[in-house]
Order: C-alpha cells, then sequence, then structure tokens
C-alpha cells in the first residue's frame, strides 16, 4: 500500500487525497476549516474572475456618471460643464413701472430681478408727467449700492423722456433706480426698460 503522509494522521479517519504516488491528508487550520490550494482554474474564458468583475464594474460606473450628467434622468438633457457661462435667451425685456415719486428730488424703483435670470437692460425711458425737472440720473441698483448709468443735468420739460441706450446687466435682487432732479412729492413718474431676459444655471 502507497505510503500516508503524514506518517501520523490524528484522527483514524480524515480526508485523502492522492497524488499519483502517495496518499496525503488535507490541511485543516487551527479553526477546523479545511485549507485547499486552487493551483490552476477551469473556469472558461470570461468568467467572473476579480480582474474581470473590476473591469465591469469600471465600465458600469462610467454609465453612472453620464446618467448623474443628466439634469433629470429621461426627460431633459445634458449638463455641460461651463454652460452657465455661455449666452442664453430666455426672453425680451419689457418693463413698465409708475407712480408716484419717493418725495422732493426723489426716484422710483423697478421691480426686482427675479431668481434664475439675468435682465440685460440696454434702454431705460424716463419721465415725470407731473412737472419740469433740472436733471434724471438713471442707476443700476445692486447690493445696497448705485452704479450710475446715465446722469443728464439740464431742464426737461413735463413728460417728456429722457433715454439711454447701452447695457447694463442686473442679477437677481437687482433693479434700475430713477432719480428726478427738482421733483416734488406726489409727482407721477414713469420708466420704461427694454433688452433681454437670459437664464442662469446651477
Amino acid at each position: 500500500m502507497p505510503e500516508v503522509y503524514p506518517v501520523h494522521v490524528p484522527a483514524p479517519r480524515c480526508v485523502i487525497g492522492w497524488d499519483g504516488t502517495a496518499y496525503r491528508a488535507f490541511t485543516v487550520d487551527a479553526t477546523g476549516h479545511l485549507q485547499v490550494d486552487a493551483l490552476s482554474s477551469v473556469l472558461p474564458t470570461g468568467a467572473a474572475t476579480a480582474a474581470n468583475q473590476a473591469l465591469i464594474l469600471a465600465q458600469v460606473q462610467l454609465i453612472e456618471d453620464l446618467r448623474n450628467a443628466l439634469q433629470s434622468v429621461a426627460t431633459d438633457r445634458l449638463q455641460v460643464r461651463g454652460e452657465n457661462q455661455l449666452f442664453s435667451f430666455k426672453g425680451a425685456l419689457q418693463v413698465y413701472f409708475g407712480g408716484a415719486v419717493s418725495g422732493a428730488d426723489g426716484y422710483a424703483d423697478s421691480p426686482v430681478v427675479p431668481a434664475g435670470e439675468v435682465w440685460v437692460v440696454t434702454t431705460i425711458a424716463a419721465r415725470d408727467v407731473t412737472r419740469t425737472l433740472t436733471g434724471v440720473e438713471m442707476t443700476n441698483y445692486h447690493v445696497g449700492y448705485d452704479y450710475r448709468v446715465h446722469h443728464l443735468v439740464q431742464t426737461i420739460p413735463v413728460d417728456v423722456s429722457v433715454c439711454w441706450g447701452g447695457h447694463t446687466y442686473l442679477g437677481v435682487d437687482d433693479f434700475v433706480r430713477v432719480y428726478y432732479e427738482g421733483s416734488l412729492a406726489g409727482d407721477i413718474v414713469v420708466v420704461h426698460l427694454t433688452g433681454y431676459r437670459m437664464t442662469v444655471e446651477a
């Protein structure tokens, strides 16, 4: 009978294997688990090895990244880095506001820019329909400060518009403020703004 290795087995019954020459007892670790080394694989090409799984996970991650780039899955467009810095056009800007001036040498404010928009104001026309003025100043009001856009100092007849053309940009909560020099409390003033609205992407 062929030899059995090791010669002294710790129990009369154990798992043994045949190597073609001799029988060998299988190794068991300290917790009693059978230890077997697999020196070669019988898996077919492309089987679920650790390397293939890692490759597949990497490819799935790329698909997930592409899906996450969608603003809303399956119903919207692809988000692209820097798109919030590109020119956009949401619609024409045509704003009219009028009413009583704030007081003597007072002012009137346009509506504020809503969230998600930028207003590009290209013309401002302002007039006092009650009395003659000595000047008109137009400003871009941003975070508590007036940025002067146009200032005309001269006699301006009743109900005659002072017009400015150019570009001034209003962000969220910004507005146009027009000062009516020579106005008195109770004067009715009017302002027209035109230009275009831009969208703001998050």
